[in-house]
């Protein structure tokens, strides 16, 4: 059976807590969705950084490059 991220994120904080997913009341699973919404967008944000220093190394090399040849 395929588990989303946030499946698998419930099932691993309810291990750490030692909860059973029935045993939650409403405000803790808007908790638990809300904490994967926000590490969610965090590690998209991470990406997105990681990406532009690629981008940023690539652009410095090519600027060594082409000073080096002047």
């Amino acid at each position: 059976m395929f588990k989303s991220q946030k499946d698998k994120y419930c099932e691993f904080i309810l291990e750490k807590i030692l909860v059973k997913k029935e045993d939650l009341t409403e405000i803790e699973q808007q908790i638990i969705d809300y904490s994967f919404e926000v590490l969610k967008e965090r590690l998209e944000d991470i990406k997105l950084q990681n990406d532009e220093i690629v981008r940023l190394k690539i652009e410095l090399a090519n600027l060594k490059s082409y000073l080096s040849e002047i």
